[in-house]
């Protein structure tokens, strides 16, 4: 995992290998059912995970937090490639440092002898604190995304 601060961007960077296709992958990455199986790190639990994975097409998450929170995330697909790109905005809808925030999210989707590589880029961040917590929140999402397309 790389992370990066500068004046201009705040960036978590990720490359992870799994054992399927990347039309697999892809499958899992932006089929709402599937996703919710995965998406968020360890200990989280979804309440909510509505998606519409084409150009224009909006989602939402409700994660219900151990402490009671409700952490609410919304965006949009900017680029839908099947099976090689996504691009989406990322933005919390109840926290004041993300109200003029929309994050990005890049994932790339490369193959090789029968193993998809997903390459993460997201960018954006409203502060450094931010950054370094989904740096800390994405590794565990995608161990869980590891263990639903080994299934």
């Amino acid at each position: 995992m790389n992370t990066t601060e500068t004046a201009e961007k705040l960036v978590v960077e990720l490359r992870r290998t799994f054992p399927v296709s990347r039309e697999r992958l892809f499958a899992a990455w932006t089929d709402p059912e599937e996703a919710r199986q995965w998406f968020g790190p360890e200990g989280i639990r979804l309440r909510d995970y509505h998606m519409d994975a084409r150009p224009g097409g909006k989602y939402a998450i409700s994660i219900d937090q151990d402490n009671g929170e409700i952490w609410e995330i919304i965006g949009e697909f900017r680029e839908v490639v099947r099976p090689s790109r996504l691009v989406y905005t990322w933005r919390f809808t109840d926290d004041p440092e993300w109200e003029r925030v929309d994050s990005v999210i890049t994932v790339e989707f490369t193959e090789q002898a029968g193993r998809a590589e997903a390459h993460l880029i997201h960018e954006g961040f409203p502060s450094a604190e931010s950054r370094d917590n989904h740096a800390r929140g994405w590794p565990g999402a995608l161990d869980k995304l590891a263990r639903l397309v080994a299934r």
